[in-house]
């Protein structure tokens, strides 16, 4: 992707919509699920962890077309 980093508005708007995690280096099992299949942001505490997870750990998250 391009290093897009998405605002806390950018989650909280696809709340109940689902997203995808750019492949990234780890290998587990919830992070290869996520990037094939994508997760579903389901409330404004899900999309805040998701905001605050992309910062720290530098997660790139978009959405299919």
């Amino acid at each position: 992707m391009n290093n897009l980093v998405n605002s806390l508005e950018w989650f909280t708007d696809r709340i109940g919509k689902k997203i995808f995690r750019v492949k990234n280096i780890c290998p587990c099992t919830i992070c290869q699920m996520v990037i094939v299949h994508g997760l579903i942001i389901s409330d404004k505490n899900h999309a805040q962890y998701l905001f605050d997870i992309q910062n720290e750990l530098g997660i790139e998250y978009f959405e299919k077309d």
